[in-house]
């Protein structure tokens, strides 16, 4: 489908019926969405230069096993079939009692199932595909600098474990990105140690040199002790200090 036909359709469905009561249908589906905007659209103002290109694009540098296959990763997981589960009996059934016909139409769902939706199309870049679901620029944002400027460091000699400028693109996204779509709005969300998620989805580049320190900050972002959890799981388990462990840790939500 390309972006136009997933324009059409979007615009095809009556507005006010794609927000009615929509919300419960934002993370149908997804595992921990690691997102670094408010939504998947990533939806920061499109800087000259620097546009959404898309999965495909990144995976032209991120497939190596030997730099870790971040392209692989992703696509296990249900980042990657984020707007595929819209079209599910399921989804459908969840749509239908909010009074939606079609959630792969309604802008409400595909705001946290697709990057770049509802983002100008100036701001995406030919070939973009927003059907492949969650992709790396919901996470990371826009991801054409950060491209570029690798390519020009390539040119130069450098290896795949050059550091990249902290502008260049998000690194680190936190745990307040995740929360604007897995969030009690949705009819399937469930409690989840977030600690746990973020370790299911880590998609590190082994040969770049982390210190100790830093290797704990990323195994373990949220600060999670056997007697402390600063988590939401945690919080919301209570008694001032849940270890955080989820029923079924170890194992991607199928629900925000």
């Amino acid at each position: 489908m390309s972006t136009n036909d997933f324009r059409r359709r979007r615009d095809a469905f009556p507005r006010a019926a794609q927000v009615a009561g929509l919300m419960g249908l934002l993370v149908l589906g997804l595992g921990l969405a690691a997102m670094a905007t408010p939504h998947a659209a990533a939806a920061a103002s499109p800087s000259a230069g620097n546009h959404f290109i898309g999965v495909e694009k990144c995976r032209n540098c991120h497939k190596a096993d030997e730099n870790g296959n971040q392209y692989a990763k992703w696509s296990k997981t249900w980042h990657a079939k984020a707007f595929e589960t819209l079209g599910s009996d399921e989804a459908r059934e969840l749509a239908k009692a909010k009074g939606i016909d079609d959630p792969q139409k309604a802008d409400a769902c595909l705001k946290c199932h697709v990057t770049a939706a509802g983002a100008p199309a100036e701001a995406l870049a030919k070939g973009f595909k927003p059907e492949l679901g969650v992709q790396c620029e919901s996470c990371h944002g826009q991801g054409e600098a950060h491209m570029k400027a690798r390519l020009a460091a390539a040119a130069k000699g450098e290896g795949a474990a050059a550091k990249a400028a902290e502008d260049e693109i998000n690194h680190k996204p936190n745990i307040d990105a995740c929360l604007q779509c897995h969030n009690p709005a949705s009819p399937t969300y469930r409690p989840f140690c977030y600690a746990e998620m973020h370790k299911l989805i880590m998609h590190l580049n082994p040969n770049k040199a982390r210190s100790e320190e830093e290797m704990s900050a990323l195994m373990n972002p949220f600060g999670c002790t056997d007697t402390a959890c600063q988590c939401p799981k945690g919080s919301e388990a209570g008694a001032g200090g849940a270890s955080g462990t989820s029923e079924g840790a170890g194992q991607e939500p199928k629900g925000g």
